[in-house]
């Protein structure tokens, strides 16, 4: 095999899906993407979006190729799955989601330098915090929050008034959409990040729910509310080795005897076993990389089960979710 022959087989692939992300999130930034919800021929594109039509042309052609359009004879519309990146109802705004994928690129390369999670940028740092987690501005994911409160048992006692807590909640895109879902409960977020949980705050004021949202901004080990919360949530994807048994405790302590915490589980292990080298398994592994540089252990299932075992849960179990895996368990 010659050089060039490598490169097709090994580079020429890589190049290729990063430029194409490039295309992507130009066609999202300038409004194209959007417009190809309804059916458009490159003409029409090319008027609205002040490109050549050469141009626009182009971008259609690349688009096409990537599944991204589908051609109905000289206009170009979003395939079904696109379609779903950019509705209403989405977890995350597309854009969010691509500048989430260029800051953990720009963090991968820096852990060469021995950066962390805390040399990062401000804005990389917020731009991550809101990709992992829900749009709590988006109208259509939050009715799709209260439809699943209604399917969740869990939840009811949340929906009669109760209260949820959650370790870890960055600029608190979930414990907002819930807020907004769920009109009856009260909710308190932790966060160690200071810059984070202003956001967090600025967003609940924003979205008129902070008479029902308190922000405290402190090591989660030392948050001591006893038996106050009927709900929990340990987002432990960004908790390092040494925090985890402590925080793990104060989520114990803080739970009402019968309340129930829960935490999301890294990557899809079922899709991992299927596939041990396809693309959940890579992206697994990539993104393991950063957790690792900021001293966070990727636990599977069974091992975050184990953890909430011995901080003293009870019936703790992998159950499915939504998009992702989480561990349940009960506060005896």
């Amino acid at each position: 095999m010659d050089w060039f022959e490598a490169y097709d087989a090994a580079l020429a692939p890589v190049l290729s899906a990063n430029g194409f992300l490039a295309v992507v999130a130009g066609a999202e930034e300038s409004g194209l993407l959007a417009r190809l919800v309804d059916p458009h021929d490159v003409p029409t594109l090319a008027a609205a979006s002040g490109l050549p039509e050469p141009t626009v042309a182009a971008l259609c052609r690349s688009l096409l190729l990537h599944d991204v359009v589908q051609d109905g004879d000289g206009t170009f519309t979003l395939t079904a799955v696109w379609r779903e990146l950019l509705a209403s109802t989405a977890f995350a705004t597309l854009g969010d989601t691509i500048l989430s994928a260029q800051v953990e690129a720009r963090a991968l390369r820096a852990v060469g330098a021995s950066e962390d999670y805390w040399t990062m940028p401000l804005e990389d740092r917020l731009m991550l915090a809101r990709a992992v987690s829900p749009n709590p501005y988006n109208d259509g994911l939050v009715e799709g929050f209260r439809s699943m409160s209604f399917a969740d048992p869990d939840q009811e006692v949340l929906r009669a008034g109760g209260t949820a807590l959650e370790l870890g909640c960055g600029v608190a895109g979930r414990i907002l959409t819930m807020l907004r879902a769920v009109p009856g409960m009260t909710a308190v977020g932790v966060e160690l990040d200071p810059d984070l949980a202003a956001v967090a705050r600025r967003r609940a004021e924003e979205l008129g729910v902070a008479d029902r949202f308190e922000v405290v901004v402190g090591d989660a080990a030392d948050f001591d509310r006893p038996e106050s919360f009927d709900r929990a949530q340990w987002s432990q994807f960004f908790f390092p080795a040494p925090a985890r048994a402590g925080a793990l405790a104060a989520l114990h302590r803080a739970l009402r005897p019968g309340g129930v915490a829960v935490a999301p589980v890294f990557g899809d292990a079922d899709a991992i076993a299927a596939e041990p080298r396809g693309v959940e398994a890579r992206y697994a592994a990539t993104f393991g990389i950063l957790l690792a540089s900021w001293g966070v252990p990727v636990r599977t299932g069974q091992e975050l089960v184990a953890e909430f075992e011995a901080a003293g849960f009870t019936d703790v179990a992998v159950v499915p979710a939504p998009g992702i895996q989480r561990v349940r368990a009960v506060r005896p």
